[in-house]
């Protein structure tokens, strides 16, 4: 009997652990990023002030690793500059000082958005879906941190996965708000 529930608690955990995040990670939506972040990513993003694309919406989430070392905005941008058949941009930042570094600038990313349990470099990976724009059938594609950055392109050194499992940080565009108001 002993051994029976021994059994069943190892596989328990081993379960739990294949489908969890990383322990520790913290993550919170942002339902109204600081205009700092929106003032960056205006910057960043372009255009010309003068004539801001209206239909600009980000979904903000941001990622606090579990040795409280990093911190970074999983930045989902949509609207009609952002999107095309294979999906709208990523970008993933890091605060530093009073601005912030882009640690990715992914083109064509489908929703939903995972964080992952595995890490590299110190900082969480992160999976996505990748679909449309030629590539059919759609699969997940793991972004690793290389220690300077996520990869900008869905092609290697992002990586196809097999059964991704984490925890669904992104999965609709439905809180998301104008970047330019």
């Amino acid at each position: 009997m002993r051994i029976a529930v021994r059994v069943i608690s190892a596989l328990v955990l081993i379960l739990a652990g294949a489908t969890a995040f990383a322990p520790g990670q913290k993550i919170s939506a942002i339902n109204h990023p600081s205009n700092h972040l929106k003032a960056f990513l205006r910057d960043h993003l372009g255009p010309d002030e003068d004539l801001p694309d209206t239909t600009t919406r980000i979904t903000v989430v941001n990622v606090k690793t579990n040795d409280g070392k990093h911190e970074e905005y999983v930045v989902y941008i949509s609207g009609q500059l952002w999107c095309g058949t294979g999906g709208c941009t990523l970008l993933i930042l890091e605060p530093v000082g009073s601005s912030f570094k882009v640690l990715s600038d992914t083109l064509t990313v489908r929703l939903p958005i995972r964080l992952l349990a595995s890490m590299k470099n110190g900082y969480p990976d992160i999976g996505v879906r990748v679909q449309g724009g030629g590539i059919e059938p759609g699969y997940e594609a793991v972004l690793s941190f290389d220690g300077d950055s996520y990869p900008d392109d869905l092609m290697p050194p992002a990586r196809k996965a097999g059964a991704v499992r984490g925890k669904v940080i992104i999965a609709t565009t439905e809180g998301s708000v104008p970047l330019y108001d």
